[in-house]
């Protein structure tokens, strides 16, 4: 069980440092978040960006850079492309995106010409630690598909089962959420979950436990099972929670940050090597947290 991000951190420095080419350095919470994992001994910096804005900012903040390599690049789809470069050449094992746009990041991964891509479908997971629940919680997808299919959502529940696994779950449980446990073709998460647990039974997720349709109470609740007259192995005990859409995602994993002070990162698995990919907007612990995770399962 992963209780808390501690047990990230633990596992990443056993890792040691990996080297995440950082795609637009210039900002002050992503350079406070990059030098601090390199204290940490979980991460390498490898710095993409105007680096005479870079050195600006390290420079106000009075941020020592003089051990960290720089790639001066002021153009943003440059800049994404380096990243994915460096990665192509050895030289970087993972990508964090910094203040820069998500498509651009996103098309340079997907650039044939850098072969990242490992015919999976990309996706992103949000790992939260939330007060009120014992253990880590896996979101997905809160940041990638927007709507997804049933093809879609099966490769989305393999990545996040591959993800719990790298980090010693061995047996993830999944809910499959949706408004209410009946099946109803007005609501179409309803009939995939019907179909992504008989995949399940069919062995397309390996050990994993997958069990929906499920409203929420009775995902985190064994006892609204009960009462529902629902048998559960997942109920009050899920590890992935499988969204209808990236609204559903987006919108529920915000509101345990901001409503329940839950911590958060994210990721994006389906490529070659995991990709950091948060709200510019976080501070620097989020994006050390997703750099933890990242790192992890690297």
């Amino acid at each position: 069980m992963l209780k808390d991000y501690q047990s990230i951190i633990e596992k990443a420095l056993k890792k040691g440092r990996r080297r995440f080419a950082v795609a637009g350095a210039e900002s002050k919470e992503v350079l406070e978040a990059c030098l601090r994992a390199q204290d940490m001994g979980i991460m390498e910096p490898l710095l993409i960006g105007a680096e005479s804005n870079i050195r600006s900012i390290a420079g106000t903040e009075h941020f020592v850079l003089k051990s960290i390599r720089i790639y001066d690049s002021s153009n943003t789809v440059a800049t994404a492309e380096k990243a994915a470069e460096l990665v192509h050449e050895g030289i970087a094992d993972a990508i964090m995106k910094g203040n820069i746009s998500t498509p651009n990041v996103l098309k340079a991964i997907l650039d044939k010409r850098f072969g990242l891509r490992t015919g999976n479908l990309l996706s992103h997971i949000a790992l939260m630690e939330v007060p009120t629940y014992h253990k880590l919680i896996l979101i997905t997808d809160s940041g990638m598909v927007i709507r997804p299919t049933l093809e879609q959502k099966v490769h989305i529940i393999q990545n996040a089962v591959l993800v719990l696994q790298k980090l010693g779950i061995d047996i993830p449980k999944v809910a499959i959420l949706a408004a209410n446990e009946k099946v109803s073709p007005d609501m179409p998460e309803t009939e995939h979950a019907v179909r992504l647990v008989q995949i399940a039974k069919q062995g397309g997720f390996g050990n994993a436990i997958v069990e929906g349709p499920m409203a929420l109470d009775m995902a985190f609740s064994s006892e609204s099972a009960r009462i529902k007259g629902v048998e559960s192995r997942v109920a009050g005990d899920p590890d992935i929670l499988l969204v209808p859409d990236i609204a559903c995602g987006n919108i529920f994993s915000k509101g345990l940050v901001y409503l329940a002070n839950a911590k958060i990162s994210g990721i994006v698995v389906g490529a070659r090597m995991p990709i950091v990919l948060i709200s510019r907007a976080e501070k620097a612990e989020t994006w050390i947290r997703s750099i933890a995770l990242a790192n992890a399962i690297s």
